[in-house]
């Protein structure tokens, strides 16, 4: 049988490698990996990964997935979500898509549910790989065609025959941001910075806490203790998370030094995982002084963190899987939490976004920290 030592690290993690797994039913666990196996004997890669996606989406939390990207091909433009709609890249700008061979875009995505785990918004913004996936668009009922047909908001049509497939992994990276240009930041500021002065306010933009480095944080805060009364924008959007820890020092100084008034955080549907923890945390310490601007976030405040990623090594894909429980909604601290987590644990409640389109949230960020 094909895969069997990427089905044994499945099966690991769907009995007792990861805790969001206690919550399915045992009978569910093994139909869902007997269809696996059946996968695996009847042979070809692209199904098997969707089978696998399938069993890991049983948990229901967005931190535990198949992700394929390294194990399949695609068609050779990039696909993101803007404003909750698929867009296609092209020439650097995004063009909404209406349609895959002749099914309306919303209609092949529903389809998907049972293979994305996590809220609506995360499942959404990790369907722009599978639309441009053939065997994701056959199992949402788009079809076998030998071309695969795009209709855009413009009118004008993309296709593309299977011969033209390329390797998903250049154009979809593993933590997914929505930017344009896998790998860039469309919200970047000049040379790489990510603390500015702009129009008398100070404008943050942490666009990964993974890479987010002590020095620099250090450096921006002795800038902006010169005018502490300056009111601030911080940007989260396309944050993929990483740990919110290495955001503490900035959370700090905002809550014991900074003497302004209005604080305006920006967050989109790819922010997700620490980054939403950051963004509930200034709004908690900082309280009627702050508010969150954009749209909803890929991911709630009570979730399994990611525990690790593991190479499926027959396929070539990798296996995230989840390691202990964050309850940031109720404050409520399990034997997993780990103590430097359980140690700034909030009740932060539900979070209030107000919402605005893509084109207009720096705008509206700026307006209200302005007191407009």
């Amino acid at each position: 049988m094909e895969f069997e030592r990427d089905i044994a690290v499945i099966e690991g993690v769907v009995h007792g490698g990861d805790p969001a797994f206690d919550r399915v039913s045992e009978p569910l666990r093994e139909l869902a990996l007997s269809r696996l196996r059946d996968a695996a004997r009847e042979g070809g890669r692209d199904r098997f990964l969707l089978e696998a996606m399938g069993v890991i989406a049983l948990g229901r939390n967005a931190h535990s997935r198949v992700i394929p990207n390294a194990a399949i091909l695609v068609t050779p433009r990039r696909i993101v979500i803007r404003d909750g709609h698929p867009a296609w890249v092209e020439h650097g700008r995004a063009t909404r898509i209406l349609a895959v061979n002749g099914l309306a875009s919303s209609r092949v995505m529903s389809a998907w549910e049972p293979l994305l785990a996590g809220n609506a918004v995360r499942r959404r913004v990790l369907s722009g790989l599978m639309l441009g996936w053939p065997a994701a668009l056959e199992k949402a009922g788009a079809g076998a065609a030998p071309d695969i047909h795009y209709r855009l908001a413009t009118g004008a049509r993309r296709v593309f025959s299977r011969r033209d497939l390329v390797p998903a992994l250049p154009l979809y990276p593993t933590g997914e941001t929505g930017a344009l240009l896998p790998g860039q930041d469309d919200h970047g500021l000049p040379d790489g910075a990510f603390l500015e002065r702009r129009a008398g306010l100070w404008w943050w933009r942490i666009a990964d806490l993974s890479s987010l480095e002590a020095d620099r944080v250090a450096h921006g805060l002795a800038a902006m203790s010169e005018q502490a009364g300056a009111n601030a924008v911080i940007d989260l959007r396309g944050n993929p998370g990483g740990s919110f820890l290495r955001a503490l020092p900035l959370l700090d100084w905002l809550r014991s030094t900074w003497r302004g008034t209005r604080c305006a955080v920006l967050v989109d549907d790819y922010t997700f995982s620490a980054a939403i923890v950051t963004a509930a945390l200034i709004t908690s310490h900082l309280g009627p002084r702050a508010r969150l601007f954009g749209s909803a976030m890929g991911d709630d405040l009570a979730f399994f963190a990611e525990g690790g990623m593991t190479p499926l090594p027959d396929s070539g894909a990798h296996l995230r899987h989840s390691s202990a429980w964050h309850d940031w909604q109720d404050g409520r601290v399990a034997d997993s939490t780990p103590a430097e987590i359980a140690a700034h644990m909030i009740a932060a409640g539900p979070l209030c976004i107000i919402p605005c389109a893509r084109a207009v949230q720096e705008a509206t960020a700026c307006a209200y920290a302005r007191g407009v």
